[in-house]
């Protein structure tokens, strides 16, 4: 245990007293996480150390908190501890807040990497939907735009990473559809170029030309 502590110090991890504001514990817990995951950690040895990473208020409140959680019979996982950690430090009307935010949560002007980093970021305020996969596949599908959610849910995915390879695959198939669909003028080769039909000499005299008149209260289209 040492030397894994050791080890995992020397990455200068992040400490909490638990006195600081929910904007600097939801990041100090973000980036305990990442070093976690950097370092490939199970759930074990994410709850052992993390003991080490809190002083002061957070600290008596972790021996607590887990004394209380194994007399009750609780496993104690990192799951848990993070649940344990958001009901504390985090304000009722800040988890209410990012919980709307999660459920009304739309891929909008997103790509899917930028809408799934939104998705993950905000699931911790939404237990309800994170313990249970097939629950994230449904939430993430459908917040997809309609073109991609349609090509997704054909899939029936039941899982949040295969709604999210799904997801992947039918935007890259959308993004190469498009593609193919205009190229435009400057990048078309000379052969290509050639084979764009010209109007003759009549069709141009039918081109309709177009004036514009304006009321205190209406604006309007007239044909001349």
């Amino acid at each position: 245990m040492e030397t894994l502590l050791k080890r995992f110090q020397s990455f200068k991890s992040p400490t909490l007293t638990g006195t600081e504001n929910t904007i600097y514990c939801e990041n100090w817990l973000e980036d305990i996480e990442q070093l976690f995951e950097t370092l490939y950690y199970t759930d074990d040895r994410r709850v052992r150390l993390i003991i080490h990473q809190l002083h002061g208020l957070g600290k008596s409140w972790w021996i607590a908190t887990k004394k209380a959680l194994e007399n009750q019979g609780t496993a104690v996982t990192w799951s848990v501890f993070k649940t344990t950690f958001y009901q504390r430090f985090f304000l009722v009307s800040y988890r209410k807040d990012k919980g709307a935010e999660f459920a009304n949560l739309r891929q909008g002007q997103l790509n899917i990497e930028e809408y799934v980093a939104k998705f993950t970021s905000l699931l911790k305020f939404a237990p309800h939907v994170a313990v249970r996969d097939e629950a994230q596949a449904d939430q993430f599908i459908n917040g997809l735009n309609p073109d991609v959610f349609t090509l997704v849910n054909s899939r029936r995915p039941n899982t949040f990473v295969d709604a999210l390879n799904h997801a992947k695959g039918a935007e890259a198939g959308l993004m190469r559809q498009r593609g193919a669909q205009f190229v435009p003028l400057s990048a078309r080769s000379p052969q290509e170029k050639q084979h764009i039909p010209s109007r003759s000499p009549q069709e141009k005299q039918h081109i309709p030309t177009y004036s514009i008149e304006i009321t205190p209260s209406i604006l309007y289209w007239r044909q001349k």
